[in-house]
């Protein structure tokens, strides 16, 4: 096997491991973390929060509605009890009543309004949460997958780093070290010559250089400087 198809088989190799390296890495990052259900669980929260302090105002409500009626059944016991003789603190205790009476009405309104922003609020979070459980379940199932897939592509890294540095050893320095320098600089160092191109930049090989190139020897692309490969 020539110098030229060895370094091609060590590209080859390099491109794989690279490939598996990114999936790993998002593997790992799949595992730890996942975005759905991360803003799902935030809204979550930020939605109990609102329903906590809608059920809070529906209480405070609550107790001024009872306080108000307390209160107007007391006036009402003294106007129509008996005790009080004079008019005048008869008419006062009337306009008291009148004056309880109209506040009633309004926070009576204002509490079934919160009752319905509970109401609604406490649909919202039921709706919300049913689906934090779903996509909590999905991920679970997801992962499982993900650890499999995880744990593979470690076996398959460590066969292809140890197929790597052995390549790279049996290849040698210079050769690797050429390698090296047109990976850095050009992406791919190694292109195939295909109907008398070079697949790197596209322009014809000259026939020597061609014929070099298929018997073995290493070529490099008169053009683009790539080393040249010949199946």
């Amino acid at each position: 096997m020539s110098v030229a198809s060895r370094l091609y088989q060590l590209q080859e190799t390099d491109s794989h491991l690279r490939e598996k390296l990114r999936f790993l890495k998002d593997a790992v990052a799949r595992l730890e973390h996942n975005e759905e259900l991360s803003l799902a669980a935030a809204e979550l929260a930020t939605q109990q929060d609102g329903l906590e302090q809608a059920r809070k105002q529906q209480r405070q409500l609550d107790w001024e509605v009872d306080d108000l009626t307390a209160k107007i059944l007391a006036v009402n016991g003294k106007l129509y009890g008996g005790s009080v003789q004079n008019p005048k603190e008869l008419m006062n205790l009337e306009q008291d009543v009148q004056g309880l009476k109209r506040h009633l009405k309004v926070r009576e309104e204002v509490l079934l309004d919160a009752m319905g922003v509970a109401e609604s609020s406490e649909a919202g979070v039921g709706s919300l949460r049913k689906q934090v459980e779903e996509l909590t379940a999905a991920w679970e199932h997801e992962r499982e997958s993900l650890r499999l897939q995880k744990d593979n592509a470690e076996l398959e890294i460590e066969r292809l780093t140890q197929s790597r540095n052995l390549l790279r050893s049996e290849i040698g320095p210079d050769a690797t070290g050429l390698y090296d320098q047109l990976s850095r600089a050009k992406g791919a160092a190694v292109v195939k010559v295909e109907l008398g191109r070079c697949t790197g930049c596209n322009l014809t090989i000259p026939t020597g250089q061609w014929q070099k190139a298929r018997a073995g020897e290493m070529v490099g692309c008169g053009s683009c400087g790539r080393i040249l490969y010949v199946e």
